[in-house]
């Protein structure tokens, strides 16, 4: 009779931690500017996760974006109420994510990244770089493809190797999805019309990046129907399945 009710016992509390683990959302702060103001990244996370099947992890989303600024930037706001630093130490979150600017230099990022990290990691949360497309050379005419993808993304990549930080590699993302001869067209089509920002594709391939990295799970059929952004807006549906697929092999590529 007591191996009945120990296992019966054990069965309980197996279905209750699950229910738990399902209701539970994970909570995650976003720390950027402009690229993930656009097209309110943080917002199409939060809907994509509530679209997943039942028992998947729903995303609570908190925000500290501020155009223009890159880490250094944000780090020298200081921590009074309302800068990410106050946000990172009040919320309990369980990741916090964090992207620098397009055109970050190397050894001040990871002098700030460091900082930023050892604040997160001190708060209890983990750490997550978002490794961002880079600017057309319409938008700036330094920048050229696909060398500026390269070395923005790869800094980050090394740095997080280095530091034993998880990063997302959405311009590694971006160049995955359009192959190794994207034309012109190809490429601005992800672009918002400013030709320097995400547009709502590139800002979906980010959100099924960050999706895959947060909760484990493929962004594959999830939605991308989003009537809270930008006064609604839409992906067509075989070009989300693409982005969605190419999200999750990035994911499974690692960084």
């Amino acid at each position: 009779m007591n191996v009945v009710k120990t296992v019966l016992f054990s069965c309980l509390s197996l279905l209750i931690e699950g229910s738990l683990s399902a209701e539970t959302p994970l909570k995650v702060l976003l720390i950027g500017n402009s690229q993930m103001q656009c097209y309110d990244l943080p917002q199409m996370i939060k809907v994509m996760s509530e679209s997943a099947p039942a028992g998947s992890p729903r995303i609570e989303i908190g925000r500290a974006l501020f155009g223009g600024k890159g880490l250094k930037g944000h780090w020298e706001a200081g921590d009074a109420q309302g800068t990410p630093r106050a946000m990172i130490a009040a919320g309990k979150w369980d990741y916090v994510v964090i992207q620098e600017i397009y055109n970050g230099k190397q050894p001040e990022f990871e002098d700030y990244a460091t900082k930023f990290d050892d604040e997160i990691r001190k708060a209890g949360a983990k750490t997550i770089l978002l490794a961002t497309a880079s600017v057309t050379e319409h938008y700036s005419p330094s920048y050229h493809y696909p060398d500026s993808f390269t070395k923005l993304n790869e800094m980050q990549v090394s740095f997080g190797k280095k530091k034993g930080i998880r990063v997302a590699p959405a311009g590694y993302a971006w160049m995955r999805y359009w192959g190794p001869h994207p034309t012109e067209q190809q490429m601005l089509d992800l672009y918002h019309e400013d030709k320097g920002h995400p547009g709502a594709k590139g800002t979906y391939i980010y959100a099924c990046l960050l999706y895959a990295i947060i909760t484990g799970k493929t962004p594959e059929e999830l939605t991308s129907e989003f009537k809270t952004v930008r006064g609604g807006i839409a992906i067509p549906q075989e070009e989300a399945a693409r982005m969605q697929k190419v999200a999750w092999e990035q994911y499974k590529a690692g960084t």
